[in-house]
């Protein structure tokens, strides 16, 4: 388990603070951790999305004729585009 040695501090409302003890409490969490754990979530949803291209078939092999006759676009590159994870084929 790696060590969690940075803190983060938030100010909030005293309906606020009373909401996440209730929620807390009902998860048999501690506010730490349901803030946490709901942080990260959303955090990794969010990164995913602006991390990754999902394209339907034909607008795959529509970016990929496009990149292939861009003559402004290195060969290095479109080679790299096509085998990275981040540019994903979905049929």
């Amino acid at each position: 388990m790696t060590t969690k040695n940075k803190r983060r501090e938030v100010r909030l409302t005293s309906q606020d603070e009373d909401l996440l003890v209730e929620a807390a409490g009902l998860a048999g969490v501690s506010v730490s951790e349901f803030l946490l754990s709901k942080a990260i979530q959303d955090a990794e949803e969010l990164v995913e999305r602006h991390r990754n291209i999902d394209l339907d078939s034909d607008s795959y092999k529509r970016f990929l004729a496009t990149l292939d006759q861009a003559s402004s676009a290195p060969a290095e590159l479109v080679m790299q585009l096509k085998k990275s994870r981040l540019l994903k084929h979905s049929d």
